[in-house]
């Protein structure tokens, strides 16, 4: 029987994801040594509580100062489980400069202040890995760096929050509003008590700025990216898009746009033949779309303990096995410059409430006309209510002037409210993108 390298893994932090790694490593440890001769040892875990740690994980030391796993020299990998920026970012610079290798699920630190990081761990002392930041089990970044690394990526397009794609299955299949699908994701454990982070975008932008910066080799600033969350998603669109073959989902997507980049976070209406239309529940997915292999796609759950830590252990695995070769995180060519939001083409979906009078619709279609914006269909359904719900699909239209549109047509006395836009992202078998 061949001799086992020996791992030695600091873990700081012990909640969902830290617990689910060791619950991980206890089950399915001999499962990775038969497969790779790696025996990865948890040999001491951080926690401020570590009573409960120490009931739970009993052959691991426990503390409670990160900087005595960094400070261990017996301690080859390093792996952050707590999130946020500090001090997370102080464990892992100083983890790095201390030539231990780093395992991460923590996207909002890579994504908003990750510079720093990257390249100290490009400087060769060591390796970050970072997969649990983005797909949980979905090994997407190791499909990027790896599986696609001979194609020039031209788009990443993902559903990146379970959260968000749960609560707008349950408004599609059970014809629930957004505010009692919200509430079910909340009692079934999906949602937060506070979902903010998840329902107005932010989490799905950690994630596509990080999955950019790999496809396209440049620093990205996460605040540049446009960000739109599903709280404007009302009964009415989910009713319209399925009567028109469409679904909606919550997208980060990233594009070459020539020599820019178009990254941006929104509502999305898919046609129902599109890969990620039918992901349901609180599974992710992400398609890339590569000049040699078109359109590939990754599907599984992205969250929770057991597919997190799956991440997690991936990482130290592939970690372990360029032992005297660490590998760099990111190699950059510069900074991403943008498309402006203004100059995006698109076709767009729009549902204004209006009186039912003679002449409404004429005068909404002359404000689009205004715009060079052209019209491909319209649906309003006959109703005894004061306004009536007017839906008009667009041919493809510049955005600047689309949303100049929509500021006059909420302007007229006949419109209740504002009209509620959603983009609109076409498929075709080949790949190519026909927005």
């Amino acid at each position: 029987m061949p001799v086992r390298n020996v791992v030695n893994v600091g873990l700081i932090g012990f909640g969902t994801v830290g617990s689910g790694v060791h619950h991980l490593l206890e089950r399915n440890g001999s499962i990775i040594g038969q497969r790779t001769d790696l025996d990865i040892r948890i040999k001491t875990i951080c926690d401020l509580d570590t009573a409960r740690v120490k009931a739970k994980a009993p052959g691991a030391a426990v503390v409670s100062e990160w900087k005595k796993i960094v400070a261990d020299p017996e301690i080859d990998t390093v792996v952050e489980l707590i999130g946020g920026i500090d001090p997370a970012k102080s464990i892992i610079l100083e983890s790095l400069s201390a030539g231990k290798n780093v395992v991460t699920a923590n996207k909002k630190l890579l994504a908003e202040q990750g510079q720093e990081i990257f390249a100290l761990a490009n400087d060769g002392r060591a390796a970050l890995g970072f997969e649990a930041a983005v797909g949980g089990g979905i090994p997407c970044i190791a499909a990027l760096k790896s599986g696609l690394v001979g194609n020039r990526v031209m788009s990443v397009m993902g559903i990146l929050n379970g959260t968000t794609n749960y609560i707008l299955t349950r408004m599609q299949e059970e014809s629930l509003s957004f505010e009692d699908a919200l509430s079910d994701a909340q009692a079934r454990g999906f949602a937060e008590a506070d979902p903010t982070f998840d329902i107005e975008g932010y989490d799905a932008g950690h994630k596509i700025a990080i999955l950019s910066m790999i496809a396209f080799n440049k620093k990205i600033d996460y605040k540049a990216i446009s960000i739109e969350g599903i709280t404007k998603i009302g009964s009415f669109d989910i009713l319209y898009a399925r009567e028109m073959g469409y679904r909606i989902k919550l997208l980060g997507i990233g594009k070459r746009a020539g020599d820019r980049l178009d990254i941006r976070v929104h509502p999305t209406m898919l046609p129902v033949r599109h890969p990620l239309a039918s992901v349901q529940n609180e599974f992710n997915a992400v398609m890339f779309t590569g000049d040699m292999t078109g359109p590939v796609s990754l599907n599984g759950r992205g969250a929770g303990s057991n597919p997190t830590a799956s991440a997690v252990i991936s990482d130290i695995v592939q970690i372990a096995g360029k032992a005297g070769c660490p590998g760099g995180a990111i190699r950059f060519r510069g900074d991403a410059s943008y498309i402006q939001p203004g100059e995006r083409l698109s076709r767009y979906y729009m549902r204004v409430h209006t009186e039912d009078s003679p002449g409404i619709l004429a005068k909404i279609a002359g404000v689009l006309s205004g715009y060079d914006i052209s019209i491909a269909s319209v649906i309003q359904k006959e109703s005894d209510m004061p306004h009536v719900p007017l839906v008009i699909m667009t041919h493809a239209a510049h955005e600047e002037g689309l949303f100049k549109a929509v500021r006059e047509i909420n302007a007229f006395d006949f419109v209740e409210g504002d009209a509620t836009v959603i983009r609109v992202e076409d498929y075709v078998s080949d790949g190519a993108d026909d927005e």
